[in-house]
């Protein structure tokens, strides 16, 4: 266990630290995968990611993740607090609530100057369809 939470600051130091190389006047978004050669404990999960419209709102939801990744929203230079929050979208470990809960709050923060790090994380397999 020691290990992996070793492994996934390393993961994140160095997210943070391509996001900084990456920075410029404007404010942007880079997608940072946590484990390219595949998460532990799940190296052979063959579930597919899917990405689909909620139901009560339409917003992007996503299932079935093996990819954990962190998507940096960073604001620009010249209105940058120096304050940075990670975002874990909700959904019960079955889905994330990838806008409402995720990219929205991170756009948000963004605008307020303050860096915003989205958590895409594994979930449980839901199938193939809805």
């Amino acid at each position: 266990m020691h290990h992996h939470r070793n492994a996934w600051i390393a993961a994140s130091a160095g997210a943070m630290a391509l996001a900084l190389m990456a920075g410029s006047a404007q404010a942007q978004t880079t997608v940072v995968m946590l484990w390219p050669n595949g998460a532990p404990g799940s190296e052979n999960w063959t579930q597919e990611e899917v990405e689909y419209a909620m139901a009560n709102s339409g917003a992007k939801g996503v299932r079935n993740v093996v990819k954990p990744s962190i998507t940096v929203y960073l604001p620009p230079a010249e209105s940058a607090t120096g304050t940075s929050m990670i975002v874990a979208p909700g959904g019960a470990f079955r889905m994330l609530s990838w806008d409402s809960e995720g990219t929205m709050v991170a756009d948000w923060l963004q605008q307020h100057g303050v860096a915003a790090f989205v958590l895409k994380y594994r979930l449980t397999d839901t199938g193939t369809d809805e």
